[in-house]
């Protein structure tokens, strides 16, 4: 692994993490059922985003195997 690699990792797992809160947030400021649920499901993908770089990141060992599997099923229960 290279560090270049695990730096695009890093940010791309920021980006994802980012925009699960900020859709969520946003989603609740339309005013409407229907826009916050579609800012839900978005959400919901870029969990489910998170959760797969962090799978990526325990198998290429930037992560122990520990620490991966807990945020793993802390992502599952976000989504």
């Amino acid at each position: 692994r290279t560090m270049r690699a695990e730096g695009d990792l890093k940010s791309q797992l920021r980006r994802a993490a980012i925009s699960v809160v900020s859709n969520i947030s946003e989603g609740s400021e339309h005013g409407s059922d229907r826009e916050f649920h579609r800012f839900l499901v978005i959400a919901n993908a870029s969990a489910a985003e998170v959760e797969a770089q962090i799978i990526i990141a325990g198998d290429i060992d930037c992560l122990d195997r520990t620490t991966a599997d807990a945020i793993t099923e802390q992502c599952r229960y976000v989504g």
